[in-house]
């Protein structure tokens, strides 16, 4: 076979396959030109449009019950507070009373005196001095409350007695009466104040009644408001039922009741004998 016909032969077998020349110029053809490449990347740079606003935050508006929601928080603490104090003085007094019901009967304010001396329209201008109470429990006849002469009271009624009540009469023999019971109720006085030491009882009283106090000025001032929100209405709802309400007849107990339904508040809690009892605010 000679050299053309081989040629021949060659080209036909590979007819379909593209020549070097056409597989290079279809390179050429699919690389980007520097143009491309430049305007490519310019593109890149560009920053893409917002897809949307930007989001402003709005101030937050205030509770419209705020004022009110924040006293019914003081009002739980003082409520525990008050309860506090009440016992702690409680535990304390029942101590110093147990001293105090022993008073010698001697100290006890004669008929004449409670009627001539310290009672009556003359009380408490005429010796303007203060007894001490004593309960006696006396059996089926219930509990009867005595006062009791301290060395103080005998003291102020003996310098008072001449000016007040005059020299004749009575008078001599009731100075008589109270110098001699001066022994009886200083040694019962100290007695008193040796368990009320001990006890801290003064302080305790005094801290029970700034207790009460606070205590009572809150549930004022939180009647003064009107509720708006569920929030709100279970600070009133609270106060009022810390006080008896179920005997007071009429649509009163239904209303507190559903006032308490609207707040989220269990009506049991709302139990004076549970005022106390502590649950989420609305």
């Amino acid at each position: 076979m000679s050299l053309r016909t081989s040629l021949k032969n060659l080209i036909r077998r590979d007819g379909e396959r593209p020549s070097l020349r056409e597989r290079a110029a279809d390179l050429r053809g699919a690389l980007p030109s520097r143009r491309t490449v430049v305007a490519g990347s310019m593109a890149v740079a560009v920053p893409l449009p917002a897809i949307s606003a930007p989001i402003v935050a709005t101030p937050a508006q205030p509770h419209p019950d705020a004022a009110l929601v924040t006293l019914g928080e003081r009002w739980l603490r003082a409520n525990d507070a008050q309860e506090r104090a009440r016992e702690e003085w409680g535990v304390a007094y029942q101590q110093v009373y147990a001293v105090i019901v022993t008073c010698p009967p001697e100290l006890f304010a004669t008929r004449d005196e409670q009627i001539r001396v310290l009672g009556g329209w003359r009380w408490p201008t005429l010796l303007g001095v203060n007894l001490r109470h004593v309960a006696l429990d006396w059996g089926t006849e219930g509990a009867h409350t005595e006062r009791a002469w301290t060395g103080e009271a005998l003291r102020i009624a003996i310098t008072r007695a001449v000016p007040m009540l005059g020299r004749g009469g009575k008078t001599p023999g009731r100075i008589r009466r109270w110098k001699a019971l001066m022994p009886i109720a200083d040694a019962f006085d100290t007695r008193v104040e040796a368990v009320e030491t001990a006890t801290d009882r003064r302080r305790l009283e005094a801290a029970r009644r700034t207790a009460e106090d606070e205590f009572r000025d809150l549930n004022r001032e939180i009647g003064r408001h009107v509720a708006t929100t569920p929030g709100g209405m279970a600070a009133l709802v609270r106060v009022i039922g810390l006080y008896s309400w179920k005997d007071t007849g009429g649509a009163w107990p239904n209303l507190l009741r559903s006032a308490a339904a609207v707040a989220g508040i269990d009506p049991a809690s709302l139990e004076h004998e549970h005022a106390s009892t502590r649950a989420d605010w609305a």
